[in-house]
């Protein structure tokens, strides 16, 4: 009998919060990507002002997230690499703030659903708390 995926047991290790860290963040560049892309969702002819600025964020916040991922920190150049890596992840922690606030201000301005301004600020929040704990266990690692 084989157990679906969702409901596996899976150990809570650093190389799985680097994971589930960098497949939240990219989830969210694509949710953010699709909505913004969407012209029943914004307007066109008002898209831009705003929607750049939103695509480009989620997307800082994955290749962030995923070159810290990609930076290795061994015994040997730790003194070297950890400072990068932990620059890039307190950057897409940044990112997901200023993420919330620019949904924050697309909320009234192009009048998103609720629902949908619900779900898109938690897909946020849930990347952002996962690149923190992941943030965190590399501290507790490399400090």
């Amino acid at each position: 009998m084989s157990v679906k995926t969702g409901e596996r047991n899976v150990p809570d290790t650093p190389q799985n919060r680097q994971l589930n860290a960098v497949w939240y963040a990219r989830e969210l560049a694509l949710y953010t990507i699709k909505i913004c892309d969407n012209e029943n969702v914004f307007l066109p002819k008002h898209r831009q002002s705003l929607t750049d600025d939103i695509v480009r964020t989620a997307t800082a916040i994955y290749l962030n997230s995923w070159t810290a991922n990609n930076i290795r920190v061994t015994e040997k150049n730790k003194k070297e690499m950890w400072p990068w890596r932990s620059r890039l992840q307190r950057q897409a922690i940044l990112d997901c703030s200023k993420l919330l606030a620019l949904i924050g201000l697309a909320h009234p301005l192009f009048h998103l659903r609720g629902k949908r301004v619900e779900y898109w600020s938690d897909q946020a929040v849930k990347a952002r708390n996962y690149i923190k704990k992941w943030r965190e266990s590399d501290i507790e690692r490399y400090s």
